[in-house]
């Protein structure tokens, strides 16, 4: 009786607990949306949202942004500031889409409208979304591309019947049931504990699989989805099997999960259940794909549509056939206070100005723009006109110790793969950025090959082209090829500003010997400076 009182009591606590955690998390989800934040705040460092994009690569052989583009930009955190998913799967959509930005993603902007404006919806969608919640190293978009084995062990299978043929004998012969159960329990149980960790992984992956599958029904059921919720009837029980894959409590107060647990290594379910998922999923591969992209494209939806509330100003871009690319008041999302600013990318451009006059952000934020534009149909700007395009850049180069690479190698090897795209895909137009060109060698030679570098692209139809330098040779030499435009500083009762507004025409303030006096250098320095320009000027 007393342990009865025990049990019922744990019960009742582990309920009540459950119930509050509960409580709290549904008034936080609630106000999420107002206060622009997310379910979960830490960012995703196990970066187990590039699994979906992986697997499509792997299956179609195909390439996204790659990683120096992807470092130049700054994507990792452009993308945990857009990342408002509440799902693993939503992360792998917005992952893909900003990743792969190069194929002609579609959005439907009725559904991000209808998020944003209709609150009860979104609280509904939100809870169902938070109930699949994030399940790190989690591996669920690979049943739709791969075909693991689901044909049991013929041992496995034999050796899980045992108990149970042990438990019918204790009828016949008690000593001969009970030692064939507790001889095959043992056996059992030793193989189950040695092989969990191995297929705790799996397991997690396929519990989160049955999962994607009854929430996309749920959600098929707030938005009125008969035509889905017929395609996936075979699968709506699929998810309750999912409870024998849960893992025991480390905690030690839920009795019941330990007594699963027991009973799924005596009998070895989890190997018999695992293969039985692994058959539905492969069975209904059509099914379950359209479950997966479903939800995670509600998810990205949700992101989207919070993340565009948290700008200043965007706009939905337009796209045309001309090669040609036009933006107005355009801004970079991670700098606060944004000055906007309006160019015209129609051709190819050189840009002049100081160090941290604003060139290297404007690149970026007309880079950003282009891969937000074809990944989120969103632009940091108030209007935008482009053509559909891959982005490449090769900006913030450095040493590589481990390679024993300098810098001037390191960026040598980055315009060399730029090269070998143009090269290539010469139906697929693309948009080249290229920081402080060949600065890594002697002015002679920098100038030297960044013109012949600059002139080839240039001769490359399917290419537009902006390149930042601080040699002003080449906006002289490259005139009749290149725009020029530049960035520039003003100094004022000896305090430099920056307006951070792009202007037609190469640079022509020369401030740098100036900062010198300013910034408390001795007079000799500066005085020999000036007189070393004066010669050179001559």
């Amino acid at each position: 009786m007393v342990y009865l009182v025990i049990i019922i009591s744990i019960t009742v606590i582990t309920v009540l607990i459950n119930m509050y955690f509960s409580h709290k998390r549904r008034t936080q989800i609630l106000t999420l949306w107002a206060n622009n934040e997310k379910l979960e705040h830490s960012e995703s460092y196990h970066e187990t949202f590039k699994f979906y994009f992986e697997n499509i690569k792997r299956s179609n052989d195909e390439t996204g942004i790659d990683d120096i583009t992807w470092n130049d930009l700054n994507m990792k955190k452009i993308f945990n500031n857009i990342n408002y998913a509440f799902t693993s799967i939503g992360e792998e959509m917005l992952y893909f889409r900003l990743k792969a930005t190069y194929k002609q993603h579609t959005i439907d902007e009725k559904m991000i409208a209808k998020i944003s404006s209709d609150s009860q919806y979104r609280v509904k969608l939100s809870m169902i979304l938070a109930a699949l919640g994030k399940a790190p190293y989690t591996n669920s978009s690979k049943y739709m591309f791969k075909n693991p084995d689901k044909k049991i062990n013929k041992l496995i299978f034999l050796l899980s019947i045992l108990p149970l043929v042990g438990l019918c004998l204790l009828g016949i012969s008690l000593p001969a049931g009970l030692s064939l159960f507790f001889a095959s329990a043992l056996v059992n149980s030793f193989l189950f504990y040695m092989n969990r960790t191995k297929n705790e992984a799996e397991f997690e992956s396929l519990f989160y699989c049955l999962h994607i599958i009854l929430t996309s029904r749920k959600i098929a059921k707030l938005n009125k989805d008969t035509a889905f919720l017929k395609k996936t009837s075979n699968l709506k029980n699929a998810p309750f099997i999912s409870v024998l894959l849960l893992k025991d409590d480390t905690t030690g107060t839920n009795i019941i999960l330990h007594i699963l647990t027991i009973v799924k290594a005596i009998f070895l379910l989890e190997h018999l259940i695992f293969h039985y998922i692994i058959r539905i999923l492969l069975n209904n591969r059509n099914v379950y794909e359209i479950a997966w992209k479903k939800t995670a494209e509600l998810d990205f939806f949700y992101s989207v549509a919070l993340w565009r509330k948290t700008l200043p100003y965007y706009c939905v871009p337009t796209f045309n056939s001309e090669n040609s690319f036009a933006i107005h008041d355009a801004y970079h999302p991670l700098v606060k206070n944004p000055i906007g600013n309006d160019f015209s990318f129609h051709t190819n451009s050189l840009l002049t100005g100081s160090n941290a006059s604003g060139k290297s952000t404007f690149m970026k934020t007309i880079a950003l723009n282009i891969v937000f534009s074809q990944a989120l149909n969103t632009s940091t700007s108030k209007q935008i006109n482009l053509t559909r395009g891959l982005v490449y850049s090769t900006m913030a180069m450095a040493d590589d110790i481990e390679k024993g690479q300098s810098y001037f190698l390191s960026e040598i090897m980055a315009l060399k793969r730029i090269f070998d795209t143009v090269k290539t895909d010469k139906q697929i137009f693309v948009y080249l950025f290229i920081d402080e060109i060949f600065k890594g060698t002697n002015t002679v030679e920098r100038i030297a090959a960044a013109k012949s570098v600059l002139n080839y692209l240039n001769d490359c139809q399917q290419t537009r082209i902006m390149a930042a330098t601080h040699d002003i040779e080449l906006t002289e030499m490259l005139a009749g090829t290149f725009m020029n435009y530049h960035f520039r500083e003003y100094i004022n009762n000896d305090e430099i500003y920056f307006d951070y507004s792009i202007k037609e025409g190469a640079a022509y303030t020369r401030n740098a010997i100036e900062l010198l006096r300013i910034t408390g250098f001795p007079k000799k320095v500066y005085d020999d400076a000036l007189g070393n320009v004066s010669k050179r000027s001559r």
